[in-house]
């Protein structure tokens, strides 16, 4: 991803919300904690361990795990019971209030982790192919993206002279993807793979197996 002038004006706000939300919900759940009988240094490790985890969680989806969600879920759940419950002595009004650092901090975590899981998809310049690269006019463009296990690049670009390949750069990640596959198979006669092309783009497994699967078993004319 390309850390350009347009990327920190999106990013910067999101992460700067963030921060502020955090520091008001960590001075939250730090006093319930006192209140709770628990030590100094217990109540000044708890809200790490509570808001953290939604950043934990956010970075494992991130970078196309699930479960990330799990922590997600847990995090969120904690901090908004915590930050209402430190409010919830002097009356709802002052639960309400107390509760709003919780989800604004939520959100602009989420806010933050989809923008920048989109960033990553689409080459992190907003448009196709490889950030800071010119995009072709067929596929051999996309030559050189290595799959992380892999470091083999994957190639589309050999074709005899003769042959007139009818797939282009589709636009989107998840367009190119089903171009990608087509041209593998009927133009370089391959089995395309599945893993290589969700590395290839930052798109998980399930969602290349959706994008393909009714493409298999049906060649173009």
């Amino acid at each position: 991803m390309t850390w350009d002038r347009q990327t920190l004006a999106a990013a910067v706000p999101a992460a700067a919300v963030a921060v502020i939300a955090g520091v008001v919900s960590y001075g939250h759940i730090e006093a319930l904690a006192l209140g709770q009988h628990q030590t100094l240094a217990a109540a000044r490790l708890l809200p790490l361990s509570v808001d953290m985890l939604i950043v934990a969680g956010s970075v494992v989806v991130l970078c196309g795990y699930w479960l990330g969600w799990l922590a997600v879920a847990c995090g969120v759940a904690g901090t908004v019971f915590a930050n209402v419950e430190s409010g919830l002595p002097w009356g709802p009004l002052a639960a309400t209030v107390a509760a709003w650092p919780a989800v604004s901090f939520t959100v602009a975590s989420l806010v933050l982790e989809r923008w920048m899981k989109r960033q990553v998809s689409r080459g992190g310049t907003g448009g196709t192919g490889v950030a800071g690269s010119e995009p072709s006019d067929t596929l051999s463009g996309y030559g050189n993206l290595p799959a992380p296990d892999q470091p083999e690049p994957l190639d589309y670009g050999n074709l005899p002279e003769s042959s007139q390949c009818p797939h282009t750069v589709a636009g989107t990640p998840e367009q190119d993807v089903v171009q990608q596959y087509l041209h593998t198979r009927d133009c370089l006669g391959e089995t395309p793979s599945q893993r290589r092309l969700a590395a290839a783009y930052g798109i998980s497994r399930p969602k290349v197996a959706q994008l393909v699967g009714p493409l298999n078993g049906h060649r173009e004319e």
